[in-house]
């Protein structure tokens, strides 16, 4: 009987030291999101790294700030009408098991949500743009969108995207901090001059 109880002591030991070592294996991103988020105002120039090989019409530069654990971070410019739309993305996690993804975005979902920005006090805080919308596989791709409690300041376009996209029979989950221009400013420009849609300029 004492046999008995000693062994089922130790599994329950077991299953407890092996939830506690999923459930803490996660790491905030919090800290690099603020790094990421304080330069958004410069287009994120003092973070940019290396320049990188990337498609036509497409500027892309390696990124300073790297979360922990994600498989890549860059840069990303989109050149229209005579300016660049500047985009920061990290690829933070791939998995083929939809249990898996479920857990996982949520928890940054959770990491990112509501916490005031270190730097900037409480009426800075990050919000949600709507309800959460979970990830299923249903839908190829999925999105959760935040922004910062700035309505009139410099952080009023702002927007933090968490994206979930089914790619190659796996799901990647990548987060983008970029600037929500109105429609007509984000089309690309048809003026053949426009040098940063057709690559004469040379101060990128």
């Amino acid at each position: 009987m004492n046999k008995n109880r000693m062994l089922f002591i130790c599994i329950i030991c077991c299953l407890s030291l092996t939830a506690f070592s999923q459930k803490s294996s996660f790491t905030t991103i919090r800290p690099d999101l603020e790094k990421v988020i304080n330069d958004y105002p410069n287009q994120f120039a003092l973070i940019k790294g290396e320049q990188n090989q990337a498609e036509p019409n497409i500027i892309e530069y390696s990124s300073k700030v790297e979360m922990k654990g994600a498989v890549e971070t860059k840069i990303i410019g989109f050149p229209a009408n005579k300016k660049i739309n500047w985009l920061w993305e990290a690829k933070l996690f791939v998995t083929e098991d939809i249990n898996e993804l479920k857990k996982q975005y949520k928890a940054y979902y959770n990491d990112i949500l509501g916490k005031s920005l270190f730097s900037k006090g409480a009426n800075n805080s990050i919000r949600p743009s709507n309800t959460y919308s979970a990830p299923s596989e249903e839908l190829r791709l999925w999105s959760n969108q935040f922004h910062i409690n700035d309505a009139t300041g410099e952080f009023s376009k702002l927007v933090i995207d968490l994206i979930a996209e089914y790619q190659n029979f796996e799901w990647v989950v990548y987060l983008r901090v970029y600037d929500k221009e109105k429609d007509e400013e984000m089309r690309p420009s048809k003026d053949t001059n426009d040098p940063w849609r057709y690559g004469t300029n040379k101060n990128q």
